[in-house]
């Protein structure tokens, strides 16, 4: 079996800084090492997995992903020296799919007419052949669990700039282990903090985000729908924002202009690529 010292092998994540903006503070993830907050997760359920023996020599790697989470676990299987198979649409972003393949992932792409439940239902047919570990970003939990980290060094950095407790999270909506694993740490450490969870409207398309009324996955779902205070439908962005030079995703741009609509301050906003 791998041992918890082989995904020392792999590099940590990185430690991003927190950017003020608008009276409010950026957490720039795109700088992450795979250019998305997703590697935090994958690393931290890769830890996991590998300390409690459920990984081996020959373990395959194996996810349904739209596009970043695949991004990162191909980057740290191949750090490993395990095989990597990711399923995702045919309608995955260009240069995730590029990446995927330049890190040596298979990646097996799907008609988007087809239910994310029968992707699911393929990677656990092969989990239970044997030789296959899901990673399982669907698995609330774990999921849940693996953002802690993320959301401390937040807390750590918020406390040493000594600056005012954040009032607002508010969190761009994909499989949703994101806002809650993040979110329910800020609640327990800056109390009154409001969570937002932020949606496309109906209809609009935004990378890395989905309208959670017009997609989800029933009890199955990560994704609590009562977690957030409020829920705030916007929609897609014209272009992609600029923060101190950085060039924000879809998903972050739609964040940073909600905020500066609503006038928030004393904001903390994950920028997650």
């Amino acid at each position: 079996m791998l041992s918890f010292s082989s995904v020392q092998t792999a590099r940590p994540p990185a430690t991003t800084p927190l950017i003020p903006v608008d009276g409010s503070w950026l957490k720039p993830e795109g700088r992450q090492h795979s250019g998305s907050v997703k590697y935090r997760m994958v690393y931290a359920k890769l830890r996991a997995a590998i300390a409690a023996q459920h990984i081996g020599a020959g373990t395959v790697l194996t996810e349904v992903t739209s596009g970043s989470t695949g991004v990162a676990l191909a980057m740290l299987g191949r750090s490993l020296g395990l095989r990597v198979v990711l399923h995702a649409y045919t309608s995955i972003d260009p240069a995730k799919r590029a990446r995927i393949a330049e890190l040596d992932a298979l990646l097996l792409l799907h008609d988007p007419a087809q239910p994310v439940s029968d992707l699911l239902a393929e990677v656990a047919a092969n989990v239970a052949r044997g030789g296959h570990w899901h990673l399982n970003q669907y698995d609330r939990r774990s999921t849940r669990l693996a953002w802690h980290e993320m959301a401390g060094e937040i807390v750590r950095q918020v406390r040493a700039a000594g600056a005012p407790p954040p009032r607002v999270f508010p969190c761009p909506v994909g499989t949703g282990g994101l806002i809650q694993g993040v979110g329910s740490v800020l609640r327990r450490e800056f109390p009154g903090i409001r969570v937002v969870a932020v949606e496309p409207e109906p209809g609009a398309a935004i990378d890395g985000m989905r309208n959670t009324a017009e997609h989800f996955m029933g009890r199955s779902d990560p994704y609590d729908p009562a977690f957030p205070d409020e829920r705030i439908v916007v929609p897609a962005p014209r272009e992609r924002a600029t923060v101190d030079g950085e060039r924000l995703g879809w998903s972050a741009t739609a964040v940073v202009e909600l905020a500066r609509a609503r006038g928030w301050r004393d904001a903390v906003i994950v920028a997650p690529d």
